[in-house]
């Protein structure tokens, strides 16, 4: 018989995941592996590694019913702490970008505006908004990846600092497009998330200047 799950080469090797391309009953996959800790007592370690691959799987299925363009969950292997999913054929934008005009590049970060305003929306906050997890399609489709660093949260102040590393991450990556790529992100976010007369959105917004006047990002857990 022939063997439903292959793994043909990791494509990405980084401190919590392995990324490998492969199929899955002829479909092409991304096989999302957590790597096991050695410093951690092995079932603790077994079980942190399970509860985040759950937590990121449960939000790309989630997410997806929202409209948002993500990896499609086609399997999760519990016992080995793996996420099997749509492999996105496409470039990053973070490769593209620079060859881009500036209708181009207004057009897809109030794109991605629009994506991240339905997220927070629903109470998601990703986590780790970056050029490097929007994937351009050959169609033109943005595609949202890595959910890793996903948590759920109505916090006006988890939401503003989802942006504000967005921004950051605009800033020493992209310097010279940053005002364009940013302005048009913002746009497209307020766009959404105050359609119904709201101001949240233009709050959230706000905001990130006063994260930004603490002079360092304060996690979560250190917040009064």
């Amino acid at each position: 018989m022939k063997n439903p799950f292959i793994k043909e080469k990791l494509m990405h090797k980084g401190a919590e995941a392995s990324l490998f391309y492969g199929f899955w009953f002829d479909k092409e996959v991304i096989y999302k592996h957590r790597i096991p800790k050695e410093y951690r007592l092995k079932e603790l370690d077994h079980e942190i590694r399970m509860k985040r691959t759950l937590n990121e799987a449960r939000a790309l299925i989630k997410v997806k019913k929202y409209g948002i363009n993500c990896p499609q969950v086609y399997d999760i292997d519990h016992e080995n702490s793996t996420i099997i999913m749509k492999y996105i054929r496409g470039s990053k934008l973070k490769e593209i970008l620079s060859n881009m005009d500036a209708m181009k590049k207004r057009e897809y970060f109030r794109m991605i505006g629009h994506s991240i305003a339905i997220l927070h929306k629903n109470g998601h906050v990703h986590g780790d908004i970056t050029t490097s997890n929007l994937i351009v399609t050959e169609k033109e489709n943005i595609f949202l990846i890595d959910f890793g660093l996903h948590e759920y949260s109505d916090s006006l102040e988890d939401k503003s600092v989802d942006l504000h590393l967005f921004k950051r991450v605009l800033i020493s990556s992209h310097g010279k497009d940053f005002e364009t790529c940013f302005n048009a992100f913002l746009e497209g976010y307020r766009m959404v998330y105050d359609k119904d007369g709201s101001d949240e959105g233009d709050r959230i917004i706000k905001n990130i200047l006063t994260i930004e006047t603490r002079g360092r990002y304060v996690k979560k857990e250190e917040r009064l």
